[in-house]
């Protein structure tokens, strides 16, 4: 089959690679659609993030798989001890790969797993025609969901830990800083979310009149600067700032994003005693107002990755795929750029990593059922 094989930081290929086999409680995926991450994509060009040593020791061996934890597929075959998954089969699947023996694991808290794997990361990804991924990872597509949707649904799982992380209640106030692909998300579920007021900002009008199209409350021009910002939100407030902020614009300006500072401006917009929710993939020294949180009495949050569920029926990503299929998420809206076959994934990367030079809202996608000869039902 054909994947892409990183060679060093900023030089992906793709090239013939051995088809992969299923091991015991695996299954072998065929790749309907993927998008690169913007993590991954940042990761790849070499930006020092999470993991970012994780990959440059692996380089350091010789070139690499990586990337490819945002996808759906077909289920090609099956490996031994495999209970419930077919041929055949939509699926999407969770990121994180659990170890199951640790004291985390065996005390119903996988989330704290010592010992974690990550699709795409720490094992080959579907930067490819095809992927191995253990059938305790897999989730099932519901009919009604397309196949860009199930690529994409990854950001929207994180969009809803980030809610649930900050216990949005009932008419509570929510800014959403930056009105990108985490921040539409965002602001759809905090509507959906019993949320009261609804704001974000963002710089792009189109960006902004999806917001509204979303249910944003309020829209607030970023390029009027932190100041503009913060008295569009002490005004709709009453003065007091907001219950809750979600912030997804940091990250390096090189790729369009809004930099470090945005963290300051969440904690001059949230109200004293409220909660700053950190989306946004920050350096690993980025600075932050501690004084200022401390002084307020503000809580900063970091959303969880991965499955995990708030209830014994179900986890996240297929919650996030019923309100895809409810059509009470949009997610089809912000793809904007959509390529067809294996070979343009590197291409998918570059407009990833530097979405506003691309104009680009959500991750790129790869379309590989015309080459692979899949047939997605909706």
């Amino acid at each position: 089959m054909r994947a892409a094989v990183l060679h060093g930081f900023g030089d992906l290929r793709v090239e013939e690679v051995a088809d992969p086999e299923p091991g015991v409680g695996e299954v072998v995926v065929d790749v309907a659609c993927v998008q690169p991450s913007v993590t991954e994509c940042m990761l790849v060009a070499g930006d020092r993030v999470a993991l970012h040593q994780h990959l440059a020791d692996a380089l350091a061996a010789g070139p690499t798989r990586f990337g490819g934890h945002e996808f759906c597929g077909i289920v090609r075959s099956v490996g031994p001890d495999v209970r419930h998954a077919r041929p055949g089969d939509q699926v999407t699947a969770v990121e994180t790969i659990t170890c199951g023996r640790c004291a985390a694991c065996r005390n119903g808290r996988s989330d704290a797993c010592v010992a974690p794997q990550f699709i795409g990361f720490t094992r080959p990804g579907a930067l490819a025609e095809q992927v191995v991924v253990p059938e305790s990872c897999l989730v099932p597509v519901p009919p009604g969901v397309s196949a860009a949707a199930g690529a994409a649904i990854q950001p929207l799982a994180g969009a809803i830990h980030a809610h649930a992380l900050a216990a949005v209640q009932p008419g509570e106030t929510v800014l959403v800083i930056g009105a990108g692909v985490m921040g539409l998300l965002a602001v759809q579920v905090a509507r959906y979310g019993n949320a009261g007021l609804v704001a974000v900002s963002g710089r792009s009008p189109a960006k902004l009149a999806l917001a509204s199209r979303f249910g944003a409350d309020l829209v607030v021009d970023a390029s009027t600067g932190h100041d503009g910002v913060l008295a569009a939100v002490r005004d709709a407030t009453g003065g007091v700032g907001v219950d809750v902020v979600v912030e997804t614009a940091g990250g390096s300006p090189e790729v369009g994003l809004a930099g470090t500072g945005t963290l300051d401006l969440a904690a001059r917009c949230v109200r004293r005693g409220g909660r700053i929710v950190m989306v946004s993939v920050l350096p690993e020294q980025a600075p932050a107002p501690l004084g200022l949180l401390r002084e307020r009495c503000v809580s900063l949050l970091h959303p969880r990755s991965g499955a995990g569920g708030y209830s014994p029926s179900g986890g996240v990503f297929a919650h996030a795929l019923r309100l895809v299929a409810r059509g009470d998420v949009d997610v089809e809206s912000l793809i904007t750029h959509r390529l067809t076959g294996v070979d343009l994934i590197p291409e998918a990367v570059a407009i990833t990593r530097d979405k506003s030079t691309y104009g680009a809202i959500n991750p790129a996608q790869v379309d590989l059922t015309a080459a692979g000869g899949l047939s997605w039902n909706c």
